[in-house]
């Protein structure tokens, strides 16, 4: 009797072992999943932090060049080289394709403030950076980044 009781433990503990292989193979690919997705929305999120700082130095550049009455194609190559600059890199970025990848794009534009007793008229410069974010995980599609930077001058 205490024999075969012996032998259905033993059966009941190899059963387990097994089962618990099975599961952690039928849940691996999930947490794999699930990690990729993490790592590609941490990826673009970084993606977006470093693009907003390079865009800001883009528009500073360019405010500081249309202030000082230079052309708008010499501020706009100036900011894409404070982009790149900002970046670590150069010839990353440019400003002459606009169907090419890493593109910066520069607009100017005049905002009229209205106080109680004046108007004044401001120029803007706004610099945008588009990049598309790369991807580990090979059925989840890459992400578009896209930053956005504005600087007064006058």
């Amino acid at each position: 009797m205490m024999q075969r009781r012996e032998r259905a433990r033993r059966r009941v503990r190899r059963g387990e072992s097994g089962q618990a292989l099975v599961e952690f193979v039928l849940v691996l690919p999930v947490v794999a999943l699930l990690m990729g997705v993490a790592f590609n929305g941490w990826n673009a999120l970084q993606l977006s932090i470093r693009l907003t700082s390079a865009a800001r130095a883009g528009a500073i550049e360019a405010a500081n060049d249309l202030a000082a009455k230079d052309s708008q194609q010499v501020a706009w190559d100036a900011a894409t080289a404070a982009v790149n600059s900002e970046e670590g890199d150069t010839g990353v970025y440019q400003d002459k394709n606009a169907q090419a990848a890493n593109y910066v794009d520069m607009t100017t534009s005049t905002q009229t403030v209205t106080s109680s007793d004046s108007t004044v008229q401001i120029q803007v410069v706004q610099i945008t950076i588009s990049q598309t974010s790369a991807t580990l995980v090979p059925f989840v599609t890459s992400l578009s980044v896209n930053a956005h930077a504005s600087a007064r001058y006058s």
